[in-house]
């Protein structure tokens, strides 16, 4: 006979409670919206050939491959893609604790792919420090390849059988493969530098920006060599056009609809944000659009603030780059969701993506690293194990 009292509230499973939405379903929902964007921005990008012929000979490259951007972006989702699927097979056929997750690791290729940046700006000369081989043919393919491999086993495989994966496995692993870049990629110094110093010539990003006035688009408050519109212009635009103009309407075109250089993911922040809203739809009860929402609305708010205190000629410059530049963009909707690294609870979500959105204007503005939700993302997640503290309710019954 039970030795239960009338008053005890005895809590049991329920086999009775069955879903559709499986593991495997959602990484195949998120592999599509992956490719959806894939294909996109190899669509945009195949017209432009990098590294062009005027920077071959501004570099004196003899070690690149002039090949269509658009390629470039499809051999590196088969490299990535195609090694982290067989990684995880293999994995998988010698070790017993090893899972088989294909469609997970197809995810996770196709996420390395899409926050590697590719592309040489149409600014870049011959004095630049910037690492022009990495972003193109060959270099990107051996890069790629090696964040795929050290992400997958490190932090993905190897982090999982520990028993909780505390980063996420592509930011961190592209945070450690581009390491030896860290004077042209972290550095403040050498982004403010001039071009003939060796530096990045990037305008300062903790004073007043501004469209500047033409013919010479000057900079606003002695705020670097030009001003910020001009920057955004020389660095997004096609790398073709020797002379991009800097207006609002060329500057939303190419940070909304079409970017030539950054991360593969945000070329194009329409599609991410169409592609990204329909998944949350398609999957909202197993995807994490708090983080995604509070990120967002956070990083308006810090960048209107920033707007305010450093007297930007209007709200709406700074505003378009810190939302919509590629790393933000992509990241809000695909990196920061990662369901192992981030918070369980709705309130911890929010926290998390508040978090996120405030480090990541802070870091690009006083870095000047406009990378900086990558770095901004590695911090939070190893944050999440004191958020889920956070909103947890206290079990009740027996």
């Amino acid at each position: 006979m039970s030795k239960e009292s009338s008053n005890d509230l005895v809590v049991k499973s329920a086999p009775h409670i069955t879903g559709t939405m499986t593991k495997t379903r959602l990484m195949l929902y998120t592999f599509v919206a992956l490719l959806i964007i894939t294909v996109v921005t190899a669509v945009l990008w195949w017209p432009v050939t990098t590294p062009t012929e005027g920077q071959i000979a501004a570099f004196k490259l003899t070690n690149v491959w002039a090949l269509p951007l658009g390629l470039i972006v499809l051999i590196n989702a088969g490299i990535a893609v195609g090694i982290s699927v067989g990684i995880d097979a293999a994995l998988h056929k010698v070790t017993a604790d090893s899972e088989l997750n294909t469609m997970s690791a197809a995810v996770f290729g196709l996420i390395v792919t899409l926050s590697y940046s590719l592309g040489v700006p149409a600014m870049t000369t011959g004095s630049d420090v910037l690492p022009v081989a990495s972003l193109s043919a060959p270099g990107a393919f051996f890069y790629v390849a090696v964040i795929s491999l050290i992400g997958l086993v490190l932090f993905k495989k190897l982090a999982g059988l520990a028993g909780r994966k505390y980063v996420n496995p592509a930011a961190t692993a592209k945070l450690i493969v581009l390491l030896p870049f860290i004077a042209s990629i972290f550095l403040a110094k050498e982004h403010f530098a001039s071009y003939t110093e060796g530096g990045l010539s990037l305008p300062l990003l903790a004073g007043p920006l501004g469209w500047g006035t033409a013919p010479n688009f000057l900079a606003i408050g002695n705020n670097g060599l030009a001003s910020f519109a001009t920057y955004l212009a020389g660095s997004y635009a096609n790398p073709a056009v020797t002379t991009p103009v800097a207006t609002p309407d060329n500057i939303s075109s190419l940070l909304i609809l079409t970017k030539f250089h950054g991360w593969t993911g945000g070329a194009s922040s329409l599609a991410v944000i169409i592609v990204g809203i329909g998944l949350f739809v398609v999957a909202r009860k197993y995807i994490k659009w708090r983080i995604t929402l509070a990120y967002f609305l956070s990083i308006a708010v810090m960048s209107m603030i920033m707007s305010t205190v450093y007297a930007d000629q209007d709200l709406l410059l700074r505003l378009l780059f810190e939302v919509f530049i590629g790393s933000s963009i992509f990241l809000g909707f695909f990196m920061a969701t990662d369901p192992a690294t981030t918070p369980f609870t709705g309130i911890g979500q929010i926290i998390f993506g508040v978090g996120l959105g405030v480090l990541t204007v802070v870091i690009q503005t006083y870095m000047n690293f406009f990378g900086g939700s990558l770095l901004a993302l590695i911090i939070m997640n190893l944050t999440v194990p004191l958020i889920d503290r956070v909103g947890i309710h206290k079990p009740f019954g027996r």
